[in-house]
């Protein structure tokens, strides 16, 4: 088959492997010579894994001609975040604290997928710890003057262009979401639990999230099947039944309803960016759904009104808990924009963190009652308020604004970053989607409609390769 393989959707993928059509080892082989010829100028990897990959595929194509029984996701290549531990491969979380750091163990969600068969084809860039939405040095493909997002922005932009077909991030304050939304890719930030962190290095106890990305929303929700699951390992962990993840759109959503909260989220939004939006809801419509207007809870807080003020509070402080033991010996190491951060939770009091914990609480449940006055299936608004930021070599790193997707962190719901066209720019918008966690394979059958309809995952970004790119770059 041609290198026309590393276009493909997972689904599809699946069947042309399961047919024999494509083998695994021409999948990976498709997606290493992109990486050779597009990661000079997009610079998704910390790590790349060539030979684990291929070694993978190769294990997959013999399995399926003897007629063995295969993982669901046998042969397939993923890039995985670099603040997954992964067994004696290098993991940094994107900073120099980190440089040398080789885990004994996989995380839980990376484990997964090689049980399923899958193979690493490399470690992707994060914002340092994290902290931040920039993901820095990574360019997004759709524009490599601006950032991808983040702080799985590594993980977005491999995903863009094609140099794997899924890949796995996490999301505090949106990094699933932004990132997904800068470059026109799909994720769904679950319930908190209903995918293990352990083996995760950690920003906030109270709001991090594991989860998918894939080009296509089918592919999310087949990964969802894959990466669901108790893991008593992790203490936020959910004993609880596992939602139905769907295998295709619903095909009638009469009764069906869509919150718009105007002022909170579709306000002081880019235009062409909220238009781009607006016609995307317009394929629920057409399937029978009803679009709301609807306010949103306003919380008098001491601390910070805002929920971006809850969660920066939260997050303040539990992100010093975990990086205070290493400040004392690797201060000099952190990058001064995390190192700020970081020190800010000195500033919080006792009394503020647990005054945040209370508005937190207030924040969910304000919102779980708008769910039930407007007889709500989902809220919507565009995922990020403008396109993502230029880079400018001269500042650090700068990404897009967290304010659109903070509340659904905040709020404990399910919220995903579907691609819903592309902006007068050229460049791809997101369009978010939350509901409550116990509903999330609803949520994802609503934005598959929208995916399926709009079909966003065939178009592929202009190449824009560096001029030494060639097959053997960055694999000796």
């Amino acid at each position: 088959m041609t290198e026309d393989a590393a276009d493909l959707s997972l689904v599809e993928l699946l069947g042309h492997l399961e047919d024999r059509k494509l083998s695994a080892y021409e999948l990976v082989t498709d997606c290493l010579r992109r990486i050779a010829r597009l990661e000079p100028t997009v610079q998704a990897f910390v790590t790349k894994t060539p030979q684990l990959a291929l070694m993978a595929a190769r294990r997959a194509d013999q399995a399926r001609m003897d007629g063995s029984e295969v993982g669901a996701l046998a042969g397939v290549p993923v890039a995985v975040k670099d603040l997954f531990l992964t067994r004696h491969i290098l993991t940094t979380a994107g900073s120099k604290v980190l440089a040398s750091f080789v885990p004994r163990e996989n995380a839980a969600a990376w484990q997964r997928l090689l049980d399923a068969g899958a193979g690493l084809i490399g470690k992707t860039t994060t914002h340092e710890f994290a902290y931040g939405t920039a993901s820095s040095p990574t360019r997004n493909p759709w524009d490599p003057s601006r950032t991808p997002g983040g702080s799985s922005g590594g993980s977005a932009a491999a995903l863009a262009s094609r140099m794997a077909p899924v890949a796995v991030g996490t999301d505090t304050a949106g990094s699933l979401r932004i990132p997904a939304a800068a470059c026109g890719v799909s994720t769904l930030r679950a319930g908190i639990g209903r995918i293990s962190r352990y083996g995760v290095i950690p920003l906030s106890r109270s709001f991090d999230v594991t989860g998918p990305m894939a080009r296509r929303m089918l592919d999310v929700s087949l990964l969802m099947r894959v990466l669901a699951g108790y893991d008593a390992r992790d203490p936020g962990s959910r004993d609880d039944p596992i939602p139905t993840y769907p295998s295709e759109p619903p095909k009638d959503l009469a009764g069906v309803r869509i919150g718009l909260p105007i002022e909170m989220s579709w306000k002081e939004v880019d235009e062409g960016i909220a238009e781009v939006c607006r016609l995307a809801l317009s394929q629920l419509v057409a399937r029978g759904a009803v679009l709301v207007e609807i306010g949103s809870p306003a919380i008098a807080a001491e601390v910070l009104r805002e929920s971006v003020g809850v969660f920066d509070t939260i997050n303040t402080v539990e992100a010093l808990e975990i990086h205070d033991p290493l400040l004392p010996t690797s201060r000099h190491l952190y990058t001064p924009q995390v190192r700020r951060r970081v020190q800010l939770g000195e500033k919080v009091t006792p009394e503020r963190y647990e005054k945040a914990l209370e508005l937190r609480s207030q924040w969910e449940s304000r919102w779980r009652q708008i769910m039930v006055d407007h007889r709500l299936d989902a809220v919507a608004h565009p995922a990020i308020d403008a396109p993502p930021p230029l880079i400018d070599a001269g500042r650090g790193p700068d990404g897009p604004d967290i304010r659109l997707s903070v509340p659904w962190t905040v709020a404990g719901f399910a919220a995903l970053s579907v691609p819903a066209g592309f902006d007068p720019r050229g460049l791809p918008v997101g369009l978010s989607l939350a509901g409550l966690p116990e509903r999330e394979g609803a949520l994802l059958g609503l934005g598959i409609v929208i995916d399926e309809e709009l079909e966003t995952w065939r178009l592929r970004p202009p190449e824009q390769p560096s001029p030494r790119a060639g097959w053997a770059d960055g694999f000796d």
